[in-house]
């Protein structure tokens, strides 16, 4: 095989690749499906980000180099690349037969190319080592560490190297005095002065490229482990399953920023201490070979220190607790504060917040205050202990003295490196604080990521063929925490290209019976189905790619209107945007501005009104092309003229399309086929149209006074 890593693939053939072996192994994949997965990895190597691209496609699955001669049948298909061709093995080379190799359209085969490595997938497997390891011992967070340092552990054996030159140069700086003071200054021997000295700088030198060498290591490493688990921790945070995340979004957002304390514990000043602490038994071992009882010094200071980091373990964990759930606590009123500025400000509630602000910071400062006074102590005490113990080496080295077995020199020295070791030996409190920290901050995260999650190996079915119909079947849901439930639905079947209204008073049920057929809630029983098949088999990406969902208040982000109209999709031609803009009604609008689709969107869409927002929701749908509508109140803030426009673009779907859509207006209703009516939780009616019509007449009968039809409540 050629350098498969010299230039980046086609996108078409990367994209084509990965279709290509998925349908191969029977897991398929749409076209939309792969050129996400293509376009979100932005590694140019061919083969990393075909990598890359499959096991962001499969969650679990990962890809891996192995010869060709290695393989067996049973391994394949793999991917052969080159520079500028992608193929299948399909059959390894058996005596007189030649490997067989599927070569995707587009492939420019060369010439001398030859059938060396081939890049086979892997499926999610237990390491050897956590096969005996129950799984709730090893957190998210922890494993994404964990991972991240066995990546990165060539690194840090060069570290470690490094590390070894540094301090083996510190010994040899003391040395080096002890001779002067020994050997030199007796004798004035200015010769061995010299030749000493030049030796000494040109290791000093030497330490000093190691010094700048370890830095740079450490400062590369440690960026490159932030960029990956933080990425690790945002993506898991966003797989989440919505009702399973914690209720309030500041407590969500300070837990999340814990990860800074963990990053801290990695950062070079850290790792550098912790690389160094081994060292200190080699200069008490120097020193022991100089001085002999000398070394007991340092050997009962170090014990000392450690004494003190147990001491403080507990205090210092119960005080970091409290401090974090008091910064919680703030946090989560600052954002709510911010998100209901305009209600806050309409009603008046300023001086409430305010006050309540107050006092959350007054606890945060007394809960920090106590935590700050624990580590200061355990700092300070340390200190004093250090110069104690330094006296205390002076003072012993001096009775050895006595007894003529060390000389001035030889107590010089040791000082110097004694000096080296109670530094080293003073970090061990300090390390074990950060160590506190970063594992009190690792328990919340790992807590926080093994909530329920969409992201799972077992999900990876989907549906070619059509049509997709949707069921649900004993289904349960009610909110974490309450007792009762929000919905109940013994059994639903809704065939593909159903046009369903579905009706009910506020507080029903219609947006959590949308939720759960949009798949962003969980049943707490039962399951739901598309196509026969439950959600939680599944393969998210699928499942968004056939559904589309537009919820009460459509949420947008900050960027331009061409960021929000085609999230999560290739971003389409121009003229297939402004067709979905007209039948939407924002295209005289998008035309209007001298910005056109590059018009820049703040923050949750704050600037634009609710019926323009869900016009941008809706344009986002017609986008997508999904095979199920599911719609919230689509047209609740729209006027009548941009309501007619909605309901012809969604009229004119094609036929095998499922449309489903809660409405509190009548002139919706000759938009559906079929009626829902909801109350308390539950499906009182499943009717036609024509039924319901018939029970909406008896009811003005009954009620000859009121000509008002109560669509939501009948």
């Amino acid at each position: 095989m050629s350098d498969q890593d010299a230039n980046a693939l086609n996108d078409g053939l990367g994209i084509q690749a990965l279709i290509a072996m998925a349908e191969s192994r029977g897991l398929h994949a749409s076209l939309h499906e792969a050129e996400q997965a293509w376009s979100s990895v932005t590694v140019s190597a061919n083969s990393s980000r075909l990598a890359a691209s499959w096991a962001f496609l499969y969650k679990g699955y990962t890809a891996a180099f192995s010869p060709v001669r290695l393989l067996s049948n049973s391994q394949l298909p793999a991917w052969i690349i080159g520079d500028t061709c992608v193929g299948l093995l399909r059959k390894v080379a058996s005596g007189d037969e030649p490997a067989q190799v599927e070569w995707l359209d587009g492939s420019v085969i060369p010439d001398d190319f030859e059938l060396e490595l081939a890049l086979v997938p892997v499926a999610p497997l237990m390491d050897a080592d956590e096969a005996f390891l129950p799984q709730e011992e090893k957190g998210p967070a922890t494993k994404a560490i964990l991972e991240g340092l066995k990546a990165h552990k060539g690194i840090f054996w060069r570290i470690g190297v490094a590390s070894t030159f540094v301090n083996l140069i510190a010994v040899l700086s003391s040395l080096f005095v002890m001779q002067v003071y020994d050997r030199v200054v007796p004798n004035f021997a200015y010769a061995t002065l010299w030749f000493l000295a030049s030796g000494v700088g040109l290791a000093y030198l030497i330490d000093l490229m190691f010094k700048f060498a370890r830095l740079k290591m450490m400062d590369a490493s440690s960026k490159q482990l932030d960029e990956a688990i933080s990425l690790y921790i945002f993506e898991k945070l966003l797989s989440l399953k919505l009702d399973r995340r914690p209720s309030r979004l500041g407590s969500l957002v300070a837990q999340v920023r814990d990860y800074e304390s963990i990053k801290a514990f990695f950062s070079s000043t850290t790792l550098f201490a912790l690389v160094d602490l081994p060292f200190i038994f080699l200069f008490i071992a120097v020193i022991y070979l100089i001085a002999g009882p000398v070394a007991i010094v340092l050997a009962v200071f170090a014990l000392v220190c450690l004494l003190i980091g147990v001491i403080s373990y507990k205090p210092t964990a119960r005080l970091q607790q409290q401090n974090n759930d008091a910064i919680v606590r703030r946090q989560g009123m600052l954002y709510e504060a911010v998100a209901g500025g305009e209600v806050i400000k309409s009603q008046g509630g300023e001086g409430k917040f305010a006050d309540a602000w107050l006092v959350a910071t007054r606890e945060t400062s007394d809960r920090a205050e106590a935590l700050s006074g624990v580590t200061g102590t355990v700092q300070i005490v340390t200190s004093f202990f250090q110069q104690v113990s330094y006296v205390c080496m002076i003072i012993v080295g001096v009775y050895v003295i006595e007894t003529g077995e060390l000389t001035m020199g030889g107590l010089i020295a040791c000082s110097i490196l004694g000096g080296r070791a109670l530094a080293t030996i003073a970090n061990i409190s300090s390390v074990l604080l950060r160590w506190h920290h970063a594992k009190y901050s690792l328990a919340i995260l790992n807590q926080l990521l093994s909530a329920e999650s969409d992201d799972s190996p077992a999900r990876q079915s989907n549906v070619k063929t059509e049509p997709l119909g949707l069921s649900m079947h004993d289904v349960v849901y009610a909110y974490p925490g309450s007792q009762l439930p929000e919905l109940v639905v013994p059994g639903l079947e809704i065939p593909a290209g159903s046009r369903i209204a579905v009706l009910g008073r506020n507080g029903s049920g219609k947006s959590t019976l949308l939720k759960l057929l949009a798949a962003v809630a969980t049943p707490s029983k039962g399951d739901v189905r598309v196509a026969h098949l439950d959600y939680q088999e599944c393969r998210p990406s699928w499942l968004r790619e056939v559904i589309g969902y537009l919820p009460q208040e459509p949420r947008l982000f900050s960027g331009s209107l061409l960021d929000n109209l085609t999230l999560g999709m290739s971003t389409p031609s121009e003229e297939v945007i402004f067709a979905a803009l007209e039948k939407t009604g924002l295209a005289d609008a998008v035309n209007a501005h001298p910005m056109g689709l590059q018009l820049q969107i703040s923050e949750g869409g704050m600037g634009m009104s609710g019926g323009q927002r869900q016009l941008v929701g809706l344009t986002r749908m017609l986008l997508q092309q999904p095979k199920i509508w599911l719609l919230d109140e689509p047209t609740a803030s729209l006027d009548s003229r941009v309501e007619r426009k909605i309901a012809e673009a969604i009229q004119a779907l094609p036929s095998d399309v499922t449309v489903i859509f809660t409405t509190h207006s009548q002139s919706w209703l000759r938009y559906a086929k079929r009626v829902m009516l909801l109350d308390e939780g539950q499906i009182k009616r499943d009717v036609s149209i024509e039924e319901f019509q018939k029970i909406t007449e008896q009811a003005q009968r009954a009620k000859p006074k009121s000509n008002v039809v109560n669509v939501g409540g009948v």
